[in-house]
């Protein structure tokens, strides 16, 4: 965004919308769509082989980044940047485009910041519950002395 808004905001309107029109396709969709039901699969399947303590941090890291990522972006930052692209970006005049682009640049850097810092919280909690698996385990089952 500071590149963004280093730019004129009829500018940064207009390459926000170019960058937002990119973001969509198969690779983003699939992970953005289906990494907090991967990892609810994998805490269920932790959880039926016996290993709780990780099955609820990785619980909990699929709870964080559903709540603190997923749904922002569903709610807030997707929509504000439909409202964008809405926009003849060429067609406003620079006092037009000034608070549009300050509003925007203001709410999506919030944002977007709060769906970063809960997703790494998530991936805090995600190693945590790789941390807590047993340490040594060889692929026949049996446990290695540390």
């Amino acid at each position: 965004m500071q590149g963004l808004n280093a730019l004129p905001e009829i500018e940064a309107i207009h390459a926000m919308q170019n960058l937002n029109q990119g973001t969509r396709n198969g690779v983003f969709l699939f992970t953005f769509l289906f990494t907090p039901i991967i990892t609810l699969g994998c805490a269920a399947l932790l959880y039926v082989r016996g290993k709780q303590v990780a099955a609820l941090f990785l619980l909990a890291a699929a709870a964080v980044y559903f709540l603190g990522s997923f749904l922002p972006t569903v709610n807030v930052n997707v929509p504000m940047n439909h409202e964008l692209e809405a926009l003849d970006a060429l067609s406003l005049s620079p006092d037009e485009a000034t608070p549009i682009w300050d509003a925007y640049s203001t709410g999506w850097y919030f944002w977007n910041t709060t769906r970063a810092v809960m997703a790494i919280v998530a991936l805090g909690l995600a190693g945590t519950a790789m941390h807590m698996l047993q340490r040594g385990t060889v692929f026949s089952g049996e446990a290695q002395p540390a």
